[in-house]
């Protein structure tokens, strides 16, 4: 190769990989972003009890697709798949910036979702199939740091679009810079040459699959939240899920290319790895979700310590991802979810044992601590599972790392909420007998995250101790994910990341 060709290759690298970085930050601070435009969007659109489906529905449309993308992308082809699911989440962005209702907003949402769902995994796809191995480590540090960024910069972003534009420009800003992605790939990704094998597809698993991620996302995200855990909408979802479980692992053990191969399953890196990331989901959306509720709640700090004190988490998660970079070249990868796995945990001990009274700055110590842990596992579980699959299964064993992510984050949010809403009944019960109260106020705690909350110091006292003391209960379970986590990364054999060949050095960019 001379020199002029050496340099347009190296060039037309760093534009698909510019733009492959553009398109993780737009789908992923698409999750965040509303967040601080919602009570703007709520007073136009009305429909408040309908507002937390703003998010929630875009997570799980894009969790069910995940697997499902991944693999329709190693039978067809990345290229085509990844410029479908960009332009549905753009058509999915420009709906919502037309929404005349919150059910319209809901539905648009779950469209920018579907699409995300498609993008988010074959962009990791892309990333080991065009890079040359020695350098995807570095560009998975890259790509884990804008996953953390967005979810920093998102609300403060949404909150800036909101006060000096319109709301609805929080999606339409999504469209020119989508724009630039589409005509960037286009121009630079390469497709290899289509087989001419007539492909086979699982549609019958991927249905089963969408059914039974669907059912059993929506039981966990109703039940105790909309719906007690033993209603009939709850146990029916459940039901339907474990029954498109048992039909699915029959359908993909008969056919001839299954859309989600059980073999994967069978490589011990790779089934370790996916059981330490379903954990670090439980860790990463229980810390997001109840820390800031510990600091505003029973630490008595208000909305801006609330925020503040994830920005270091999500920071460290960067400094973490960069680490790990660094670890896989000298440890194997099991060392290294170990060690990710150990911090956290360690982590969640601190706020176990949090005092009530400490100072903001441990709080922001011990988060630090939790955000190292959780980015050393970020880009170490995406090159443990895709470099420990078949070349024909790269795409969907890719995708399954961000699926069994957001499975667990889903899973551990709703075991959270559950622990800490069931032992904050018996607190209340228990700290009230000791006062000898049974004032009407100790039956919503949630007064204590009021700004102008006219509680008795008494009272709020009581609540806030009753609320700590459950919150702690909560990150003892988190604690006790980061050991599973443990056993889990034990038990994923010694593989290690290696360039085996001078075939891992070129650096093509096909696909």
């Amino acid at each position: 190769m001379n020199s002029d060709t050496a340099k347009g290759s190296a060039s037309r690298l760093n534009w698909l990989m510019s733009a492959l970085l553009v398109s993780i930050f737009l789908t992923q601070v698409d999750q965040t972003i509303v967040s601080t435009a919602l009570p703007t969007i709520v007073s136009e659109l009305n429909g408040l009890e309908h507002m937390s489906w703003v998010f929630t529905i875009y997570m799980l449309c894009s969790t069910v697709v995940m697997p499902i993308a991944g693999k329709l992308s190693d039978i067809f082809g990345r290229k085509g798949f990844y410029m479908f699911g960009l332009a549905v989440f753009l058509l999915g962005s420009a709906l919502c910036g037309l929404a005349g209702s919150m059910t319209e907003l809901i539905v648009y949402r779950g469209i920018q979702g579907l699409g995300a769902g498609f993008v988010i995994p074959i962009t990791f796809t892309l990333v080991f199939t065009i890079m040359p191995k020695e350098k995807a480590g570095k560009y998975q540090t890259f790509y884990m740091s804008v996953f953390a960024l967005s979810s920093i910069v998102g609300p403060s972003l949404g909150a800036v679009i909101t006060q000096n534009l319109d709301w609805r420009w929080n999606f339409y800003i999504n469209l020119p810079i989508g724009l630039y992605v589409f005509i960037v790939l286009n121009r630079t990704l390469k497709e290899k040459s289509a087989s001419k094998a007539r492909p086979s597809v699982d549609a019958k698993g991927a249905a089963l699959l969408a059914i039974t991620t669907l059912s059993i996302l929506l039981a966990l995200k109703m039940g105790g939240e909309q719906d007690a855990w033993l209603s009939a909408p709850v146990i029916g979802l459940l039901l339907v899920g474990a029954a498109g479980l048992a039909l699915f692992v029959a359908v993909e053990r008969r056919v001839r290319e299954p859309i989600l191969p059980l073999q994967l399953f069978r490589v011990r890196s790779i089934s370790g790895t996916l059981a330490a990331t379903f954990l670090q989901g439980v860790i990463l959306y229980g810390a997001l979700l109840f820390i800031p509720l510990f600091v505003q709640g029973s630490m008595g700090g208000d909305v801006g310590d609330a925020g503040n004190t994830l920005t270091p988490m999500m920071f460290s998660m960067m400094l973490g991802a960069t680490m790990s970079n660094f670890l896989m070249k000298r440890w194997t990868y099991r060392a290294g979810m170990i060690a990710s796995m150990s911090l956290a945990g360690a982590g969640m001990l601190g706020m176990a044992y949090m005092p009530l009274d400490a100072q903001m700055w441990k709080i922001a110590l011990v988060m630090l601590v939790v955000g190292i842990g959780i980015g050393i596992l970020m880009p170490l579980a995406q090159m443990a599972v895709t470099y420990g699959a078949e070349d024909r299964f790269k795409g969907v064993a890719t995708s399954t790392v961000g699926f069994s992510r957001s499975v667990g984050g889903v899973f551990g949010s709703a075991v959270l909420a559950a622990i800490v809403n069931g032992s904050l009944s018996t607190a209340v019960r228990r700290h009230a007998a000791e006062l000898g109260t049974a004032s009407p106020d100790l039956a919503n705690p949630q007064q204590l995250l009021a700004a102008d909350s006219s509680l008795p110091e008494p009272t709020a006292a009581l609540l806030r101790q009753a609320l700590g003391e459950s919150v702690q209960l909560g990150f003892w379970f988190l604690a006790l994910a980061a050991v599973l986590g443990i056993v889990a990364a034990a038990c994923s054999g010694g593989a290690r990341f290696r360039i085996d060949s001078e075939a891992d050095l070129r650096s093509a960019a096909k696909v």
